[in-house]
């Protein structure tokens, strides 16, 4: 016969016994479903424009020579028509994190400070179990939010020897080398010292390819002796459009030395000045670039050697484009086609066909709701872009948009661009140079204009058909579908009783 003493020993044995099988299976289910869970890597250059990765194939395509990037594309998806709503750094750096318009989320302009509590893709993902850091250039006035590390660069940072806010640290501190080397060492180090059961969420985030476009041996003399295309309106006089790229400053012939150290001509035309200066623009920015396509080749053969290939999500992107010469403008801001494009290539093996290539209208605010998605979460609500994950399976759903709502809310504060906003359709554009600071800048308001571009016979966007009679419908019809998306993410202009006046006289004109 059996005592109490030992059959309450027996009895708590088989309890634990039959609590380990039926809790172990969970256990390792939920480890299986970590483990499976995809690591995402997102890669976001400053500037790196579709004209300079040469498997865009645009009129720098030869002299690019992007081979990493470029295979990165063989080995995902390429998409061509994905689009800024802002193209400025914080405001579109902004929208990346929030999927959100920049009336939603607080960064209109530069030097804004960024609310890091908002909801953003990086505390999605770390509250549902990813590890998640960023390294790099941050260039929102806060500190990062959300993340379990970072190292970020102090505004804009310097190419050489750069200075990092580090978490957990109250100094700035140096690390030496070239910047674009140092976030890839940032990078795979994290990566490599991870937790490798739980997965992670990684922005390594470049300063390169923005001003002053510095580069490092051996690609500081790459072009030195390479002849280079010229774009075609180089030399455009901009007397076929507004009075908005009359007023710019963003004329390459217009540059200064504290944003880029050139040489000039003495006694020369304009037209002379802005051929020299370009001569040397465009040389500096393309090696530049070659650094920035070597670093992503070294953070795609980290991710062989720890084999994390298959079940790696790697997104590359900038904040947005610039033009390289087109209009004889350099940097971006303007709607036109060249600022307002940002590239995008996105490899996921087993997911996204290998070297195919998408022409559906994406635009930044997707980005956040998309790597939410990729990872098995719910987007949030708040979030007004829309996954593109149907997309990278090579589906368009039925409802994918039809245009695009662009805002340029900047009035003349820096290269004296005229506010904007717009509508970016598959084949045309329409701009309104609404010309109003809207409480965002102190200067004064400009008369307004507007602009309509036929995208699929003028790509270039040289001749504005607002003012053709034979276009009047057209041009209703795509004022009708701009106030739509105005009201679909909640950007009216009745919260502006300036605008409301001015569009009184203006909208409909």
């Amino acid at each position: 016969m059996i005592d109490q003493p030992t059959l309450n020993r027996i009895t708590k044995r088989n309890r634990r016994t039959l609590l380990l099988a039926f809790t172990l299976p969970i256990v390792l289910f939920n480890l299986e479903a970590a483990q499976s869970r995809p690591n995402i890597l997102f890669i976001l250059a400053d500037d790196h424009t579709t004209q300079a990765i040469s498997c865009y194939d645009g009129l720098f395509a030869d002299q690019a020579n992007t081979v990493n990037i470029d295979r990165l594309a063989s080995q995902g998806m390429r998409f061509a028509n994905v689009f800024c709503t802002n193209s400025i750094c914080s405001p579109s750096r902004a929208t990346i994190l929030t999927g959100t318009y920049s009336h939603k989320n607080g960064v209109y302009i530069l030097h804004q400070e960024f609310d890091g509590t908002q909801t953003t893709s990086n505390q999605v993902l770390r509250d549902a179990g990813y590890q998640t850091a960023v390294f790099g250039k941050w260039h929102l006035k806060s500190e990062p939010y959300g993340f379990d590390d970072y190292k970020v660069l102090q505004k804009q940072g310097r190419y050489q020897n750069p200075e990092f806010v580090v978490k957990g640290k109250d100094e700035l501190v140096t690390y030496e080398g070239w910047s674009t080397d140092v976030i890839t060492e940032m990078t795979t180090d994290y990566i490599r010292e991870r937790d490798p059961n739980k997965p992670f969420f990684v922005m390594c985030q470049y300063k390169s390819t923005h001003d002053p476009w510095d580069s490092r041996a051996p690609f500081d003399t790459a072009l030195e002796n390479v002849e280079m295309p010229v774009p075609e309106n180089l030399y455009d006089d901009y007397q076929s459009r507004g009075l908005a790229s009359q007023r710019t400053t963003l004329k390459l012939e217009m540059i200064n030395q504290e944003t880029f150290p050139h040489t000039r001509l003495q006694n020369a035309t304009d037209h002379e000045q802005r051929r020299h200066v370009y001569e040397q623009y465009i040389r500096a920015f393309l090696e530049c670039g070659m650094v920035l396509d070597e670093n992503v080749g070294k953070l795609m053969k980290f991710l062989e050697e720890e084999n994390l290939v298959e079940n790696t999500i790697v997104v590359y992107t900038a904040d947005q484009g610039h033009f390289l010469g087109e209009h004889g403008f350099f940097s971006k801001r303007f709607m036109y086609e060249e600022a307002m494009r940002m590239p995008l290539i996105v490899r996921y093996p087993g997911v996204v066909q290998a070297g195919s290539v998408n022409d559906d209208l994406v635009a930044n605010i997707d980005f956040a709701p998309t790597l939410i998605e990729l990872a098995g979460e719910h987007v949030p609500s708040r979030m007004q872009g829309t996954s593109i994950q149907p997309l990278l399976q090579g589906r368009r759903p039925e409802n994918w948009r039809t245009g695009i709502y662009y805002h340029y809310w900047q009035h003349l504060l820096h290269r004296d661009v005229t506010a904007h906003y717009g509508i970016r359709t598959h084949t045309h554009k329409l701009i309104y140079f609404h010309g109003l600071p809207l409480g965002m800048t102190e200067y004064p308001p400009v008369d307004p204009d507007w602009e309509l571009f036929d995208l699929q016979h003028d790509p270039a966007e040289m001749e504005n058909l607002y003012h053709d009679p034979d276009k009047s419908a057209l041009i209703k019809d795509l004022k009708i579908q701009l106030i739509e998306l105005k009201r679909q993410y909640e950007c009216l202009d009745s919260a502006y009783p300036e605008l409301v006046e001015r569009n009184k006289i203006h909208f409909w004109k």
